[in-house]
């Protein structure tokens, strides 16, 4: 997705099997998924959905265009923004910012303070607006802070991210056929994807129906513009297809929504990166083996104790990001009016976490709901 030092780079690089392989460019989504159906490129990396702008409506236009896509992976990543500028250029002198317009909702408010005369220009990533600055063709642009060296440019600011927090899904997709990977332990996603005429808001209601279906509680619907015309529809639905509760969710979906196509089951993320991970990730510091975990000797206690540690390190900054995620989402509704706890929602968690591990995994989602609300609250 656009040159190099993008989010959606770092994303692939976390993958083992991006090690040794060599990375093919494209300009757009839609670039790189005919990349592959042309064979020069085995699969294509893409990001799909933020948690502060939502859907990435070029994604989904050209996952519903391209024939008949799967998506073999996902990855999610934390996301930090940056201001990069030539050397030396301060921020009164910026009157133009480049970047991905995702990028751009998700530091409207930092701009309109630290640069409030300076003019939008949208691009197709937050590194061709970096390359944009760097051939004085724009005077600063948003991107990840890592992009700088490779630019020769440097931050005006950082962290300039609105909100705190957010990550982005990217989804790794093939042709039909190609073989899943495997990830031990994971949870499972199975998604589907369709384009749906609409002159007015008549999708949205239909959702909003199908949304108060048993079977459909627990499934994400996104929907994006796609002309004046036109929806697109991203659906989520917890589990493979060989689960019956997913197969049950997918079905009516396809038979309430005709022309809804599966996009396959896969592994879905259990781990968002750090900054300083997507850094060494970027940098070379470390490679995509690193990422594989070698499994102890059966007996090796220190070793078992050691990967304890790093797992409850990982669970200790999920939290951390669940609880600034919680207290965001508790301050709008509250904003809007709405009570801060939502009862339903609340209850669809419990019994996700029951069914993943069993009955402990209710007295999980209680002590985790418990200090979101607490969080919240002080």
């Amino acid at each position: 997705m656009g040159p190099e030092g993008t989010f959606t780079e770092q994303a692939l690089r976390s993958l083992p099997e991006a090690g040794g392989s060599s990375l093919l460019a494209a300009a757009t989504a839609a670039q790189a998924l005919a990349h592959v159906w042309r064979g020069a490129a085995e699969a294509a990396m893409l990001p799909v959905h933020n948690t502060v702008a939502g859907p990435v409506p070029d994604t989904l236009r050209a996952l519903v265009e391209s024939p008949a896509p799967v998506v073999v992976r996902e990855v999610v990543l934390d996301v930090e923004f940056a201001l990069l500028v030539r050397p030396g250029t301060p921020l009164s002198r910026v009157r133009t910012v480049s970047g991905h317009p995702h990028a751009g909702t998700q530091v409207r408010r930092w701009l309109s303070s630290h640069v409030p005369h300076a003019r939008w220009i949208a691009a197709p990533s937050n590194a061709e607006g970096a390359r944009r600055v760097k051939d004085g063709e724009c005077d600063a642009a948003v991107a990840g802070l890592f992009a700088a060296a490779r630019y020769g440019l440097e931050a005006a600011g950082t962290g300039i991210q609105d909100s705190s927090g957010a990550a982005t899904r990217f989804l790794l997709c093939a042709h039909r056929g190609a073989a899943r990977i495997p990830v031990p332990g994971c949870a499972h996603r199975t998604s589907l994807i369709g384009r749906f005429p609409s002159r007015s808001d008549q999708l949205t209601v239909h959702l909003q129906k199908l949304k108060k279906h048993p079977f459909l509680q627990e499934v994400s619907l996104n929907v994006v513009h796609d002309g004046p015309d036109s929806r697109l529809l991203l659906a989520d639905c917890p589990g493979r297809m060989d689960r019956p509760e997913t197969a049950r969710a997918v079905g009516l979906l396809q038979l309430s929504l005709p022309g809804l196509r599966s996009l396959g089951s896969y592994a879905s993320a259990h781990h968002v990166m750090s900054p300083s991970e997507r850094s060494r990730i970027m940098t070379g510091k470390a490679t995509a083996e690193a990422d594989v975990s070698v499994e102890p000797a059966p007996g090796d206690v220190t070793r078992l104790r050691e990967k304890i540690d790093a797992l409850d390190q990982s669970l200790i900054g999920a939290l951390q990001q669940r609880l600034t995620a919680s207290k965001e989402i508790q301050r709008l509704r509250m904003g809007d009016g709405g009570a801060r706890i939502d009862s339903g929602r609340e209850h669809a968690i419990r019994d996700r976490y029951t069914q993943t591990l069993g009955d402990g995994g209710g007295a999980v989602a209680d002590a985790v709901l418990e200090m979101c609300r607490g969080q919240a609250s002080r």
